[in-house]
């Protein structure tokens, strides 16, 4: 039996990411705390508890082999797709006109954040061991995408549209890590995107997002208020920055300052350079996780981490183009740096799993 091994370098990258979020988070938003909570340091205090919290879940989670989340899945996606349809029958918090959440006392719990790493699990499973048979004929395919799609539509009721195209995104990606050929994957996009398309016409705040990400400037007074001043916090901020704690958007300028657009702040605070040290993190954690998926010593544990890896590494991409305007704006924090305890504790899970595999790899 072999020792038990811990990847320092997914380690030591992800507790100076959380370090960095709790220290970020407490500057972005202690003006707002002190405003509306009447306690500077409130965001910063529950972000820490998180931070404790999301500490013992990855250790916890990095002590399970991993064979069991083959076995857990099962009753793991019955319960996220139950939790959807509850919150779609109007049984979860609402805010900002989106039933997103259930309140379980002072906390709030996110169904989708958790939905992300249940997708993981589930297309691991099913297309571990498949890889031939995938490439010689895609109809295998069918019952996954089916269930797939029916997360999707969910949270997309919700409404969640971004993060049910990152779910989307991501199992197609583990589809094509199977051995799916590329006609396939084109062909879903063709078929997804009059879809989205629809929905987007549908839907006059996201028409306003769109046209806010195309010229924000014009819709400066509207939705491309937020857009242009994560564009004037990184002006602000140069090279080096304005130094910790000196930035002005977290006055009141920037909205969600600490939570989705955190990363601007890193940008005006600590300047292009603490810009490039958070994404060169995520760079460290994406490539060592894809190195575990290479060694992992059977095709559930390389799809596995391989998910997981994608999983957090997509997520930190598309939350960095949204704040710098290369994407519209969507509601997605950047994982163990933006507040929030869903979003961390679902990355600490994965990271805690992605050392189990570590562990167990052939290279252990």
């Amino acid at each position: 039996m072999k020792a038990f091994r811990i990847d320092i370098a997914i380690v030591i990258t992800v507790l100076t990411l959380m370090v960095l979020g709790s220290v970020m988070v407490y500057s972005a938003s202690a003006v707002k705390a002190s405003r509306d909570m009447g306690d500077g340091g409130f965001f910063f205090k529950k972000q820490t508890a998180f931070a404790i919290a999301a500490l013992v879940t990855m250790m916890i989670a990095s002590m399970i082999p991993y064979g069991f989340w083959r076995i857990a899945v099962a009753p793991l996606l019955v319960l996220t797709v139950g939790l959807l349809v509850a919150l779609i029958a109007g049984w979860g918090h609402t805010a900002n006109n989106a039933t997103r959440w259930f309140r379980i006392g002072p906390l709030s719990l996110q169904v989708a954040e958790f939905a992300k790493l249940v997708v993981v699990m589930y297309m691991a499973r099913f297309l571990s061991g498949r890889e031939d048979e995938i490439r010689q004929n895609t109809a295998v395919l069918v019952r996954p995408l089916i269930i797939l799609s029916i997360i999707i539509v969910l949270i997309a009721i919700e409404p969640d549209l971004g993060t049910a195209i990152f779910i989307g995104l991501l199992g197609c990606a583990m589809i094509f890590i199977a051995g799916a050929p590329l006609r396939l994957l084109v062909g879903v996009g063709l078929v997804s995107a009059p879809v989205i398309a629809f929905m987007v016409v549908g839907k006059e705040f996201r028409l306003q997002r769109i046209r806010a990400f195309l010229d924000p400037w014009k819709e400066y007074d509207g939705p491309g208020f937020q857009l242009v001043q994560s564009f004037l916090a990184f002006g602000d901020g140069g090279v080096l920055g304005t130094g910790l704690g000196g930035g002005k958007s977290k006055l009141l300028f920037l909205p969600e300052s600490h939570t989705d657009f955190i990363l601007a702040v890193v940008g005006e605070e600590l300047g292009f350079v603490g810009v490039a040290v958070v994404l060169a993190l995520f760079a460290v954690l994406v490539v060592r996780g894809m190195m575990v998926a290479r060694d992992a010593p059977d095709s559930f544990g390389t799809l596995l981490a391989s998910g997981l890896t994608l999983m957090v590494g997509l997520q930190a991409l598309i939350n960095s183009m949204v704040v710098l305007g290369l994407l519209p704006t969507k509601g997605m924090p950047l994982p163990f740096v933006s507040y929030g305890g869903s979003s961390l504790l679902t990355s600490a899970v994965a990271v805690g799993i992605l050392l189990n595999v570590a562990a167990q790899g052939r290279s252990s």
